[in-house]
């Protein structure tokens, strides 16, 4: 019996990875300094959280994903958006927007994702994991 036990906490800890903890951020939509994310497709840097920093993006405009920039396959280095603005890319590897999944590369796990929710122009981005 704890052998068994042994075996489920080493293969259910071997595909968890590190969190940041980070206190809410607020960001007001209206200013200037967002203007990207006024439209479906944009997105912004976020220094203020993470462990490498966030990946804010607009799906549409009531959804927002908070990725982080940390590489799901190694920590350097951190993960950026293509010139092109159709992907992001990291660690040898490529990730699309829509849900943060490698599309290209040696990784094999998503992005991180950070939980946020929108009031009018207020967009809060928690630590909280989101899924």
């Amino acid at each position: 019996m704890l052998l068994i036990t042994v075996a489920v906490m080493l293969f259910s800890t071997s595909d968890m990875q590190a969190q940041a903890s980070f206190a809410p951020i607020n960001i007001n939509l209206s200013y200037p300094q967002y203007q990207r994310l006024r439209l479906d497709g944009g997105y912004q840097y976020i220094d203020d959280g993470g462990m490498k920093g966030i990946i804010l993006y607009r799906q549409d405009e009531s959804t927002y994903i908070a990725y982080e920039r940390l590489c799901s396959l190694d920590d350097e280095p951190p993960v950026s958006v293509d010139g092109s603005g159709l992907f992001m890319k990291g660690c040898s590897s490529t990730y699309s927007f829509s849900d943060g999944y490698p599309t290209g590369g040696p990784a094999t796990r998503p992005l991180m994702k950070y939980r946020t929710s929108l009031t009018g122009n207020t967009l809060v981005i928690t630590d909280e994991m989101a899924y």
